[in-house]
């Protein structure tokens, strides 16, 4: 690591551009002529204003605008450094997951494959605990160019994200009946979504005697697949139940399950297993968010679910593209033997 105690900037006060603006310029300029390089400590705030007789206010606009690239980091301490030699990325961005699925992998690699051509990204998750969460939004803020939010069912989550620069939040999955007025998303509209492929399939529905859905807790968008089964069934009209605990229900021939937790699924194959139940015809089931392996669980689990990989393009898609959108993502069924 070399310590760089200038940048030497021929700062032109006729000109239009910014100081501030001179100041990116020429750290730009240094790096790309490999004067810079990565891990290269720059000069520190107060040097630069004992130098060139600018407010700190200037010189901490440019290296904000500089980390919210990727192009310098800074340690609480130690100072500000080179980060990347990169210096045609225009996007570094910021994604809050809630956690690590086999399905928001699908989409996170998406979103990454996308994002390359213009930008880099960074991944931490709340596993939705507020203070976890807390932490990320805090610690990020003017930090990265724009943040992608899977949001915290919890009030003070508003708030939190809330402290962001609303111009650079995009919010992602979850949240769109909360933040739909703030923010662009691309979300899934859990309510809607399970109405229509139903409606869409009622014929499969129809080989059965009832419809059970079976939902753990009330986070709100379970809250919003509940009103949207419950439209569904009563306008139809199906018979239905509504529980939280299939181990202590009374499963009957002719039910069908619409599972949200794979904990459920994993219940529901074992009981047909073991009582010699045959899925598709005396139970059906149909598992939310589609993975490789519910294509070979059985006989094949029939899955409805989001097209997550399309939901990380569309994001990064509109991040590179400079959008502002509020879009819906694609709910699909995957038909198999199970329903």
């Amino acid at each position: 690591m070399l310590i760089r105690n200038s940048i030497d900037i021929q700062f032109e006060d006729n000109q239009a551009t910014p100081k501030y603006r001179q100041i990116i310029e020429a750290i730009k300029q240094k790096i790309e002529a490999g004067e810079f390089k990565k891990g290269d400590k720059i000069p520190s705030l107060n040097m630069l204003c004992k130098q060139y007789g600018l407010s700190q206010d200037t010189i901490l606009m440019a290296y904000n605008e500089l980390k919210s690239k990727g192009i310098i980091t800074s340690q609480i301490g130690k100072g500000y450094f080179i980060q990347n030699e990169n210096t045609n990325f225009k996007h570094k961005v910021l994604l809050v997951f809630d956690r690590l699925t086999a399905y928001k992998e699908e989409l996170y690699e998406s979103f990454k494959e996308t994002l390359k051509k213009g930008g880099s990204e960074q991944i931490f998750f709340h596993h939705n605990n507020l203070k976890m969460f807390q932490t990320i939004i805090e610690g990020a803020i003017g930090a990265y160019s724009e943040y992608v939010i899977m949001p915290i069912d919890h009030p003070d989550a508003f708030k939190l994200v809330g402290k962001l620069p609303a111009s650079k939040v995009f919010i992602l999955d979850q949240g769109r009946k909360k933040y739909k007025d703030l923010y662009p998303y691309v979300c899934q509209d859990f309510e809607r979504d399970i109405y229509r492929i139903m409606k869409k399939n009622v014929s499969l529905v129809n080989k059965y005697h009832r419809m059970v859905l079976v939902i753990r807790n009330q986070k709100s968008h379970f809250r919003d697949i509940l009103i949207g089964f419950r439209d569904f069934c009563k306008q139809h009209p199906v018979a239905f139940e509504v529980v939280n605990d299939i181990k202590s229900f009374e499963i009957k021939p002719g039910d069908a399950f619409v599972v949200v937790d794979d904990q459920d699924l994993e219940f529901l194959v074992r009981y047909s297993i073991e009582k010699q139940r045959i899925l598709g015809m005396e139970i059906g089931i149909v598992s939310f968010n589609e993975t490789p392996l519910k294509g070979i669980i059985a006989p094949g689990i029939t899955t409805v679910s989001t097209d997550f990989a399309e939901m990380g393009k569309t994001m990064a898609e509109m991040i590179l593209n400079h959008h502002k959108l509020k879009i819906d993502n694609p709910f699909l069924m995957y038909e198999r033997k199970s329903f």
